[in-house]
Parts: structure tokens; sequence; C-alpha cells
């Protein structure tokens, strides 16, 4: 049995939360709460841009190899099309040559294509992707719940491995050979690599929920959320979060009667300029 709990004041009892010195402890956990969630919800706009980044990077790292392994390709398409040229075989045949070698490597080069390797690497993670709540929809409790913290411990592993790769990279910059320095592109991929991990965190936590030690938690912060302090600053959290959004509609309205105070006059100050020249002119 799953266990649900809920820290809504009752409007009964909101009437017994009057103005206290505890407020004063309050207020600003309120207030850094509200900071937190701001930051939550502009975290939730930036993970898929930062998301696309990764695979525009991922896709840029795979396509580099590609670029130069079709350059090679042209050469060796030219190549042997010139070799071929140079046995002594019936001219049909020369051409029969040259065509295969044309149709075989436009055909391999269409599938080396910058849009190719796109699709077919958008189709595979979203194939793992797939993978992945499907394999945890299975998994037990115990296991779901490991997942999420072998998620969450990659967290700074993969920051670590990232710093250290970079910091050893400039130190032996001079006395490791050049081609060394491609490995920063492995850094960064390394650390960015965290954001794959986060489909893990939604597809394991329906079975991670129900493992004993969460249920526990929830439990104990069920009995938590009953304290008289925490309503209250359950309570002054939703009123400071009311006033915040009565004040931002203030603003937005202020704004917009601004804005068409501005607009007004923006379309009213040619018909003033041409009133006065017309003014002048009859003068």
């Amino acid at each position: 049995m799953i266990y649900h709990w809920d820290i809504r004041t009752p409007p009964a009892a909101q009437d017994r939360f009057r103005a206290g010195i505890d407020d004063a402890i309050i207020l600003p956990l309120v207030l850094i709460a509200l900071l937190a969630r701001t930051l939550y919800r502009a975290a939730l706009l930036i993970v898929p841009l930062a998301f696309d980044f990764v695979f525009a990077l991922f896709l840029r790292m795979m396509t580099l190899p590609l670029l130069v392994a079709i350059v090679a390709g042209d050469a060796m398409a030219w190549l042997s099309k010139r070799l071929a040229g140079l046995r002594p075989l019936p001219e049909a045949a020369h051409n029969a040559r040259r065509d295969r070698v044309d149709r075989d490597w436009s055909a391999l080069r269409q599938r080396m294509s910058h849009a190719a390797v796109a699709t077919a690497a958008q189709g595979l993670l979203q194939g793992r992707i797939s993978w992945v709540f499907q394999t945890c929809r299975a998994l037990s409790p115990r296991a779901a719940l490991l997942v999420i913290a072998g998620a969450m411990l990659w967290l700074p592993v993969s920051a670590g491995i990232s710093i250290a790769m970079h910091a050893v990279l400039l130190a032996k910059a001079t006395s490791w050979p050049a081609w060394a320095q491609l490995l920063h592109p492995l850094a960064t991929v390394i650390a960015k690599s965290k954001l794959l991990v986060l489909p893990a965190y939604p597809a394991a936590w329906p079975q991670a929920r129900k493992h004993a030690w969460v249920q526990a938690a929830f439990r104990g912060m069920h009995r938590l959320a009953a304290l008289d302090r925490i309503r209250k600053t359950a309570h002054r959290y939703r009123q400071t979060k009311q006033a915040f959004a009565q004040v931002r509609d203030r603003l937005q309205r202020a704004a917009s009667f601004v804005w068409r105070i501005f607009s007004s006059a923006n379309r009213c100050l040619p018909r003033i300029r041409s009133g006065a020249g017309f003014r002048r002119n009859m003068r």
C-alpha cells in the first residue's frame, strides 16, 4: 500500500495562524522556498535546451570522423575509377565499372550524411529511453531505488571526471602530444552525460516509491506535516505566493497601461507635428 500525504491547511484551522514571533523565522524560510521553486521551474525550462545542446554536440563529434571518411571515400572512389581505366578492358566494361563505383559510393555517402546520422541517432535515443522505461517498470522496489541512487551519484562523479580531465590536459599541454587535446570534447560529453541519466528518475520512481524505506519517509513527512509550525509555514507560503502573484499581475497591468500610453503618444505625435506645420504654412 502506497502512503500519500498532504499538508494543506483546513479552512477552519487557518484562523489559528496569527502573527507571532515565530514568523521571524518562518518568513525567511518561505522566501527561500519560493526562490527554490522559481529556480526549479527555470531548471525545467533549461534542461531541454541543455539536452538539445548535448545531442547536437554528440552529433558533431560523430559527424567529424564521418566527414573525414567521406573525403577519404571520395578520394578512393576517384582513384579506383582511374585505376580501372588503366586496365586493358573494353570501353563498355570501363563504363560499367565506373557506374557501379559511383552507384555504390553514392548510396554509402547518403547513409553517412549529417541528416541520416541525426535521424539514426534520434531513433536510437528514443529507443533507449523507451527501453529504460520498460526495464525500470519491471524492476523490484529495491532495484529501482538503487537505480535512482546510482543516477544521483553519477551527477558529482561525472562532474569530477570532467574537471579532472580538463585540468590534466591543460597541465600537460606542453609535455603531452598535440592530439591529446582532442580529449577535451570527450571530457565535455562526460560532464553533460548527467543529462542522459535523467529518464532514470521518472522511469524508476513508480517502483522505488513502493520500497519500505520510501514509505517510512512518507509516513515521517506526514507526521512532520501534522505539526502546527509546519502547517503555519505552509499557510504562510501560500499567502506569500498569492501576494507575489497579485504584485506580478498589478505590475503587468501597469506595464500594459504605460505601453498603451506610449503607443498612443507615438501615433498622435506625427499628427501634432503635421498640424503645427500646416499652421506655420498658413501664416
